[in-house]
């Protein structure tokens, strides 16, 4: 109540938690869509595993943080304390306030976790790491969860009963606030920690594969992108003593900013590299077609039918070709045997038409290995042209 003996802020009545309601939803809306791309990208290589069920446990704790700081910022929450308890219902105002901002805390603190844990996750499923790789990872999430766990669950352990965190009408127990303040700084800076060393320990590997630099610089900074997530924890946790501060719902505008950024970043930059499935299908249809605009289709494979016509019918059916249609039946024995007939029959016509034509051949078509025996070629009569021309037209020459 003291703050009513201080004179009102300079700055006026000003409500600046619209801008919080917008970002913050929209960080929902964007986690939402990034998470199942997640999942679209997983289930189509059937690669989809703990880590992703890790992001989207860590969505659904974005949303029980979004609701009740939704709730708060249309109770006041980003207004001056001031003019909230100047209000006739001020003092409950206050109450619903300070205890929607309690209520938010956990949530917020195990979203981050989880996102950095689903980081770990996939860096063990996608990174054929070492040894001391693995247990390093395996180190940081296992810490991550201990020490977020640990922070929330000293935030309602500090005050007995519980409600004194926020009911100042009643009587309790608390603890220094700077106790809890500490605790937070430690473990925001450690989730920094855990960022900087998820980031980095990537590059450790891809610096020393047999690739391209241009293709190792570029695999660094997608699974380097937990930086972003680390700068924002920083700013984060120099907001942090501002929860203390005697205008608590003014001072804590910039805390409450941050850290739905810090949330965002870390599920965002945790489900980059698993969205890598989606962008080589992006550019490998791009490829097909642009490749199908410069260059020449292919013709389809077709085969002649099996028996052609003599030409001197006229018959020009032996032209007409037709696909090759292809059967997943095996043949029976009777189609074996059949076929094998037929291809005898086929033979021996074949060979009676080759010793038919041997025997009647003209005497200009005789080749070199007849005038090697004695039999000379001679030349083949001449036609006049318009006779040939007549001929030609009826298919006779």
């Amino acid at each position: 109540m003291d703050i009513l003996l201080m004179p009102p802020p300079p700055d006026g009545d000003q409500d600046r938690g619209h801008t919080i309601f917008g970002l913050y939803w929209s960080f929902f809306g964007l986690s939402v869509i990034i998470t199942a791309l997640r999942f679209y990208a997983h289930v189509g290589i059937r690669a989809v595993g703990w880590d992703d069920w890790l992001m989207l446990i860590a969505v659904l704790l974005l949303l029980g943080f979004i609701i009740p700081g939704t709730i708060m910022i249309l109770n006041g929450g980003c207004r001056h304390l001031y003019f909230i308890l100047s209000s006739p219902d001020g003092l409950e105002r206050v109450i619903t306030v300070t205890k929607l901002f309690y209520i938010c805390q956990p949530f917020a603190i195990m979203c981050i976790a989880t996102g950095r844990m689903s980081v770990g996750a996939l860096l063990l499923k996608i990174l054929g790491i070492s040894y001391w790789r693995k247990r390093f990872v395996w180190f940081t999430i296992v810490s991550t969860f201990l020490v977020s766990m640990l922070n929330s669950i000293l935030l309602f352990a500090a005050c007995k009963p519980v409600e004194g965190l926020w009911n100042i009408l009643i009587t309790a127990n608390c603890w220094d606030p700077t106790i809890m303040t500490n605790v937070t700084i430690f473990t925001s800076s450690w989730n920094v920690l855990i960022d900087v060393c998820l980031a980095l320990l990537p590059v450790t590997l891809f610096w020393n594969l047999n690739m391209s630099l241009k293709k190792r610089i570029a695999l660094c900074f997608l699974m380097g992108g937990g930086l972003l997530a680390a700068i924002s924890g920083a700013i984060k946790t120099s907001k942090l003593p501002e929860a203390n501060a005697v205008d608590v719902t003014w001072g804590t505008y910039d805390l409450l900013l941050w850290n739905g950024a810090e949330t965002f970043l870390v599920i965002l930059c945790g489900s980059v590299p698993a969205l890598k499935p989606i962008y080589d299908k992006c550019i490998r249809r791009q490829r097909n077609s642009t490749r199908s605009l410069f260059s020449t289709p292919r013709r389809p494979t077709y085969k002649p039918k099996k028996s052609f016509p003599s030409l001197s019918t006229g018959d020009d059916s032996y032209m007409q070709l037709e696909p090759i249609q292809k059967t997943s039946a095996l043949p029976t024995v009777n189609e074996v045997e059949r076929d094998a007939n037929v291809g005898v029959s086929q033979g021996r016509e074949e060979n009676d038409t080759a010793a038919f034509h041997e025997f009647h051949r003209a005497p200009w078509e005789r080749t070199a290995s007849d005038e090697r025996i004695g039999i000379h070629k001679t030349e083949p009569p001449r036609v006049p042209r318009p006779v040939a021309n007549a001929l030609r037209g009826h298919d006779m020459v």
